[in-house]
């Protein structure tokens, strides 16, 4: 069903003409923004905007787990930053086109995808420590187990693959097919770290069995569009996604819809939630981020969410 509420959002304008991909940092005060011209910060509580790193065609977004860093996945390589002094001091990658960044959560290591192999470097020297993992096409998602010790991969039109963080050995090969189409957000983890959660081409969300690659569960089919992006909530109760306008909401066991269907005035190009779950920020194509608070949109059961901090509100039909 459609969303009947009036739910509070906070809408910027980037000035860009599209956002390929957002982030919270790790305080749940501030997001970020990813556009053909680089990087955007803004703070939760009022939508003020507290920085910008210019001069890069972003494809992807990771922040340490700490929130020292911030690794950019963009058209001409992978470069580090330094969150607080917003400054550079790392480029990986040469100028490879990288579509996936992530951080491991012990904030050591990060790992880049590429057109055709993932490798996985010091976060603090910039060293390759793994790698390259050859792939027979691009890298579209990859993604640190929950205890830094395994990597999935995703592969734009094929399988999940599953790696040893430390020696680059395969372990897994798990069969579905992922959206073709960077850059994407294809993969999560379960907190445990005994699922994985994946999209595919079919418009549906799967999970699998990371010891045995067996299917766990499926959603229904979901929205009109090709299903490119997922995030898991933090507390690992609930997934959400989207599919061009439309925003999906999952029960993380059962990948059964939760809540209403979220009907947006925008076509969305990127997804995230914030450390507390309580809040969802969504690029828009047209250069907006829409961050809605999810306190008045899903059961109880499957927070606590936290009050809306948004300063003020906006109808999702009108904004």
């Amino acid at each position: 069903m459609l969303t009947t509420q009036q739910e509070p959002i906070t809408v910027v304008k980037t000035g860009s003409s599209g956002i390929y991909t957002v982030a919270f940092q790790p305080d749940g005060a501030h997001f970020l923004g990813g556009t053909s011209d680089g990087i955007q910060r803004w703070r939760l509580a009022d939508g003020r905007e507290v920085g910008r790193q210019t001069g890069m065609d972003l494809n992807a977004i990771a922040v340490s787990g700490d929130g020292t860093r911030i690794v950019c996945g963009t058209a001409l390589g992978a470069s580090v930053w330094d969150a607080e002094l917003q400054e550079k001091f790392l480029d990986l990658e040469g100028s490879n086109s990288v579509y996936a960044v992530d951080v491991s959560p012990d904030s050591t290591r990060l790992a880049t995808g590429t057109r055709s192999r993932a490798s996985i470097w010091s976060l603090v020297t910039g060293e390759r420590l793994v790698g390259p993992l050859r792939h027979d096409n691009t890298v579209t998602g990859i993604k640190f187990s929950p205890d830094s010790e395994q990597i999935a991969t995703a592969c734009r039109r094929g399988p999940i693959r599953v790696f040893s963080s430390h020696s680059g050995d395969e372990l897994i090969t798990i069969k579905t097919i992922v959206p073709w189409s960077p850059p994407i957000t294809p993969l999560a983890w379960s907190n445990n770290g005994e699922r994985i959660f994946a999209t595919s081409d079919d418009k549906k969300i799967r999970s699998f069995d990371v010891s045995t690659g067996s299917q766990l569960a499926e959603s229904p089919t979901l929205g009109s569009g090709t299903i490119e992006s997922i995030a898991l909530a933090a507390n690992g109760r609930f997934v959400t996604t989207y599919a061009y306008y439309s925003i999906s909401f999952l029960d993380a066991s059962t990948l059964t819809r939760i809540g209403p269907v979220i009907e947006d005035s925008e076509d969305i190009r990127s997804i995230a939630l914030s450390p507390d779950s309580s809040n969802l920020a969504t690029g828009q194509y047209k250069g907006k981020i829409a961050v809605r608070n999810l306190s008045n949109v899903l059961p109880d059961s499957y927070g606590p969410f936290q009050a809306s901090i948004c300063p003020f509100t906006m109808s999702a039909e009108t904004y």
